[in-house]
């Protein structure tokens, strides 16, 4: 049995939910940028937000202006509200009730902008769209829900339309993330692998260097906590600290330590994220 068949049967959807519904006080926008387990400010995940739209500006620019969008599992409504201020029309799926008030909350002062409750992969609206974003979705999903929701996507798409991924990874092979908080990391040829058999193009990746700076703030939180524990857990003041330590250390922190780590075969931070241009093969 290969490792992807082996991840598809331990992901447990009903924990997954749980997780999403149960935030326990924490704001949905934190959650949404997963950061609220880190006590990281809420401007490192605005910060996060902006380099990401810089990332991939040529994909948002090559969809015209009348463009209708569709985001799918669309958290707290960040890229709805995004997307709203650039084309004509853009509707948001999400299935965790926290997330769809946050959304709808987040964008009632646009008019071009709709938030429907829904699960991604049975819930979608008809379209087509000429661009579908999906931030965060396929690693909550084994290879067979994957499969199914990369097809039910390409049959929504306009003539021409592209499919736009941003999903956590790790360097090879896949992760399976266990316990309270489920998920499976995929590599980028895991990704990749996927969409072929989907009939798919992957046209171009990118890199995510606003996740890549939050992964590394939170992993050293992660740090602090295990060879620190005499220092408060959950501390809003360290994971502010945590947080201006790396960008007043910027480049050194940021992009030198990580390479140098790199050339020693020590791969920091342990996971990455990026975003994947898709359109279905002719």
């Amino acid at each position: 049995m290969n490792p992807e068949s082996q991840v598809r049967q331990q992901i447990d959807d009903a924990v997954v939910e749980h997780y999403f519904d149960g935030a326990g006080g924490t704001t949905a926008a934190s959650m949404s940028m997963m950061a609220h387990e880190h006590n990281l400010p809420l401007n490192a995940m605005a910060q996060r937000l902006a380099k990401e739209q810089k990332t991939i500006e040529g994909w948002l620019d090559a969809v015209d202006h009348s463009g209708k969008i569709l985001d799918v599992g669309c958290g707290a409504g960040a890229w709805v509200e995004i997307f709203a201020n650039r084309y004509d029309g853009v509707i948001g799926i999400e299935r965790s009730q926290l997330m769809v008030e946050a959304a709808k909350s987040r964008i009632a002062h646009l008019s071009n902008a709709e938030i429907i409750t829904g699960d991604g992969r049975t819930d979608l609206p008809d379209g087509p769209f000429d661009m579908i974003f999906v931030g965060g979705l396929f690693m909550y999903l084994g290879d067979l829900d994957a499969m199914d929701l990369l097809n039910a996507l390409k049959k929504r798409l306009e003539t021409g339309g592209s499919i736009v991924l941003r999903e956590s990874t790790v360097r090879t092979g896949v992760l399976l993330a266990k316990g309270e908080y489920q998920a499976i990391y995929r590599s980028v040829d895991s990704y990749c692998q996927l969409f072929q058999e989907a009939e798919i193009d992957c046209q171009e990746v990118r890199q995510n260097p606003g996740y890549r700076n939050i992964v590394m703030a939170e992993e050293l939180v992660s740090l602090r906590r295990k060879w620190l524990p005499f220092m408060p857990k959950d501390s809003a003041f360290l994971g502010n600290l945590t947080w201006w330590i790396l960008k007043g250390t910027a480049p050194i922190s940021l992009w030198a330590l990580p390479k140098a780590l790199s050339g020693l075969n020590v791969p920091w931070p342990r996971l990455q994220n990026h975003f994947f241009l898709l359109r279905p093969v002719c």
